[in-house]
């Protein structure tokens, strides 16, 4: 049995909060995104729980917001991590909100759905699914952790799940005619994936008490 725990990143600092002078392009700024005092208070509580004890093997993004959330369960379990850009963020492209104000529901119901210079629910998830692939043959029968992004992750669930509805960012998934995810994505969020000879058996979302939503992710 091979345990595989996709947890999307803690609290990032506020995008209003970052003003860049840079000509570095979009898609590093975002990369350095970093975790917001509260993100790194929640970070070092998740690598308390009993839950997430004896990992044998971490990845994580290419992304400061996933090194930091990951880096108290690292020194912890003392554990080193292997960066993976496959596991990154999607890709927004171009602006959409004003062509598109259904663009967040739309993404989800449409896995073609993209703009310019930006990456579909679909290419998200086959780049997932190929890194995840790779990491379930390598390391079989361990207990794995992955961190990883919001949208990635929702949207890797997708290969296995069945969205039910979408409504004002809350998603209802069910897998094997569980109700296995019904609300907004947290962060941290963490759900556990079980496999038998690379077959998934079952999903899980695994919530803690002491770790409320935040509206401000």
């Amino acid at each position: 049995m091979t345990t595989l725990y996709l947890i999307r990143h803690s609290v990032r600092m506020p995008l209003n909060k970052i003003k860049y002078k840079t000509n570095q392009d979009k898609l590093i700024l975002n990369e350095k995104i970093i975790l917001s005092s509260d993100g790194e208070s929640r970070a070092k509580l998740l690598s308390e729980k009993e839950e997430l004890k004896n990992i044998d093997v971490v990845y994580a993004s290419n992304c400061v917001r996933t090194l930091q959330t990951a880096k108290y369960l690292l020194e912890k379990q003392n554990l080193s991590v292997t960066i993976d850009d496959r596991l990154d963020e999607r890709r927004v492209g171009l602006a959409n909100d004003k062509y598109y104000p259904d663009w967040f529901e739309r993404q989800y119901k449409d896995e073609n759905f993209k703009t310019v210079g930006g990456e579909s629910q679909k290419d998200v998830r086959n780049r997932m699914d190929e890194a995840i692939t790779e990491i379930l043959k390598e390391h079989k029968d361990k207990r794995i952790a992955i961190f990883s992004h919001g949208y990635a992750i929702t949207f890797y669930l997708l290969k296995y799940c069945k969205l039910i509805s979408i409504i004002d960012k809350k998603l209802k998934y069910q897998f094997n005619n569980k109700i296995v995810f019904d609300k907004p994505i947290n962060a941290p969020e963490v759900f556990k994936l079980t496999f038998e000879e690379n077959k998934i058996k079952d999903i899980e979302l695994i919530e803690f008490e002491d770790i409320p939503y935040n509206h401000g992710v």
